[in-house]
């Protein structure tokens, strides 16, 4: 069986899923590959927003959440934006920041 070291989630920016791989980006800039779905991820990282079908954010790097007419948009401490996915709305929605 295969396996993965898993950085601290105080390391985690975000995990964006592509098949069957997930890329863990973090906040040093750098960035891992694991053969393992996101779905698999997201049950490890469980306090984590799932905002989408390819991304799970942690939600300690949240700096804001836009809404734009129908649309809603997270924004990163990094800048980075992910478009929240309709069926994920009311995750973000209950979502509050600090």
């Amino acid at each position: 069986m295969t396996s993965i070291i898993y950085p601290p989630a105080a390391e985690i920016l975000y995990l964006r899923g592509e098949l069957n791989y997930t890329e863990f980006y973090l906040k040093d800039g750098s960035r891992m590959v694991s053969s393992f779905t996101l779905k698999r991820h997201q049950e490890r990282f469980g306090g984590f927003l799932r905002v989408s079908k390819s991304h799970l954010l942690n939600p300690d790097f949240i700096s804001s959440i836009e809404s734009k007419g129908r649309t809603k948009e997270v924004i990163l401490a990094t800048g980075y934006r992910v478009l929240v996915s309709r069926r994920r709305k009311r995750v973000v929605g209950g979502f509050d920041l600090d």
